[in-house]
Formats: C-alpha cells, structure tokens, sequence
C-alpha cells in the first residue's frame, strides 16, 4: 500500500448491517490489500476511516492513512490465522519487557521500578497472573499457570481485538502493557510512554536523536490507529 492511485471516487460514506459496518466509497465498498471487503469493529472507527479517504486529495497516498493500513493488515493476516496472532503474543509474555530490568544506573533502575511495578502488580491483584523479573539478560522462567492464565487473555480476542493488541505487543515489546491497554487500565499514550522509557532515560543524559524520534512519531500514529479498536 505504498503506491499512490489517482483518487477514483467523489462520494465517501459509511454503511452498517447484519454483517457490520463498512466505508463506501461511490457506493462500494472499501477492500483490503488482499480484496476482501473491510467490516469495520464499529461506527467510530468507521467514520475515522471515512475521514483518511475524504481527505485524499488528487492521488490516494496509503502512507498517510494508517487506519486503513491496520484494518487492511487485520483483515488479511489476522483474522484468516488468529490462532498464529495469539501464540505470537504469549511467546512475547514469558520474556516481556516489564520483566528484564537494568542492573545500573541506579536512577533508570528506581524508574523502571516506579512505573512498571505497578503494572505488574495490577496483573498479580486482578488477574492472580504474577509475573518474574530479572536484572540483566539473565533469563527468567516464568511460573507455568501464570502463562497458562496469561494465554487465556487471548482467548476471547477476534478480529480487529486481537489485531490491535498484536500491534501493541510486537510494537511495545511488551505484551503485558498490549494486555493493559486492552483491558483499559492503560492509556495508548501510556503504553508508549512506558514502552520507551529506556530510550527517554538515554535521551535525558545523551541528548535526542532527531531521526530516532521522528521514527518513533511515526510509530506512535500507527500504534493509535490500532487504538481506535478500543475506542467505541
């Protein structure tokens, strides 16, 4: 989808029935990269869509629609293999990225601390699902019936839900905070915060790196389109 088309269509709508909600461009609907028809999760997201197209200009330009690039992903490669998305997000648990904590400097280990513990211990309290950490790169197994718990999350995840907390996993590192912001405990910003605490920690001391934060803007748009999955 990184081909520009001239614009084709003057009419952009959105439709709903049995099947779900679409967008309608002159009356067709809209299709995925692999030519199925897009059923949107739900009316926002829809009409977000809409907008990506009504504001196409004399060439369709995909770069710069990336709800459209998520819907057209989840509709081709997640929901014909779900049972591929939800072993790639529990395979990402058991070496998440909450769990490997830094051995120094003692300032970034106190602020991986400060703002990851307390996700961790939300999974403890509310899900009985406890999660190991490790200093280092020294691996760290993790408890058996956490994990079996952890893959049951997953369980239920369909379509555009299971496409956007997958998007956040493989984005974050992190399926934890991808499991957080699905279960609403986190907000989309949130979850990038955390997942780049880190890199802001190295920022603060050495300085940004314009191209580094450039590339991670542009991911945070991605990662928001996935976002509106959660957003009715």
């Amino acid at each position: 989808m990184n081909n520009k088309i001239k614009r084709f269509y003057a009419k952009v709508a959105t439709s709903s029935d049995k099947s779900g909600v679409r967008v309608e461009l002159d009356g067709r609907p809209v299709k995925s990269a692999g030519q199925r028809i897009l059923q949107l999760p739900h009316q926002n997201m829809a009409e977000q869509l809409a907008l990506e197209w009504s504001q196409q200009e004399e060439f369709i330009d995909f770069a710069n629609m990336p709800i459209m690039r998520f819907a057209s992903a989840v509709t081709d490669n997640i929901m014909p293999r779900p049972q591929e998305a939800r072993a790639e997000i529990v395979k990402y648990a058991h070496s998440d990225l909450l769990c490997y904590r830094v051995s120094k400097p003692d300032s970034l280990i106190e602020r991986q601390s400060q703002f990851w513990d307390p996700v961790l211990h939300q999974f403890k309290d509310e899900l009985k699902i406890e999660l190991l950490t490790s200093n280092g790169i020294q691996y760290v197994e993790q408890h058996k019936d956490s994990m079996t718990r952890f893959e049951a999350l997953t369980t239920p995840l369909e379509g555009y839900q299971l496409g956007a907390v997958h998007l956040f996993t493989v984005m974050t590192g992190s399926a934890v905070l991808a499991m957080a912001h699905c279960q609403k405990w986190l907000t989309c910003q949130t979850v990038w915060e955390l997942a780049h605490l880190d890199e802001e920690f190295q920022a603060e001391q050495w300085g940004q790196d314009e191209e580094a934060t450039l590339r991670r803007a542009r991911r945070y748009v991605e990662l928001s389109a996935a976002a509106l999955v959660f957003d009715e």
